[in-house]
């Protein structure tokens, strides 16, 4: 696995309709790391630039707070819409946003906020 971008260069990659939007998300993963708290998400996408490109993982670090709700009204998990910017407070990140707006909101779901982001493809 090979680090291909971080924080704010990782942003640039993922605007617009490149890998996130119209993606699934196969996996979460949760885990203490250094005494911190990581999460890695890995997202599926038709729309690859390279065909040796199968998935990208966006590794989560320095967490300030996460939420994600599930549903079996619902398939897991269709990416039709996100955030993903930086914020004041972090880097944010919301599968599910009330709006597409660069803003926090408390009506987003499914959300990361955190210090550090890096992304890969394996």
């Amino acid at each position: 696995m090979e680090t291909i971008y971080k924080n704010e260069e990782l942003l640039q990659l993922t605007k617009g309709n490149y890998y996130i939007h119209d993606s699934v998300v196969s996996r979460f993963d949760i885990y203490m790391q250094n005494y911190q708290l990581s999460i890695d998400v890995y997202f599926n996408s038709g729309n690859v630039r390279y065909k040796n490109e199968k998935q990208l993982k966006i590794h989560f670090s320095d967490i300030i707070r996460y939420q994600f709700i599930y549903n079996t009204n619902y398939y897991f998990y269709n990416v039709e819409s996100y955030k993903f910017f930086k914020s004041e407070n972090g880097y944010y990140m919301s599968l599910d946003p009330f709006n597409e707006l660069e803003e926090v909101s408390e009506e987003d779901e499914d959300l990361i906020l955190c210090k550090n982001i890096e992304g890969y493809f394996i």
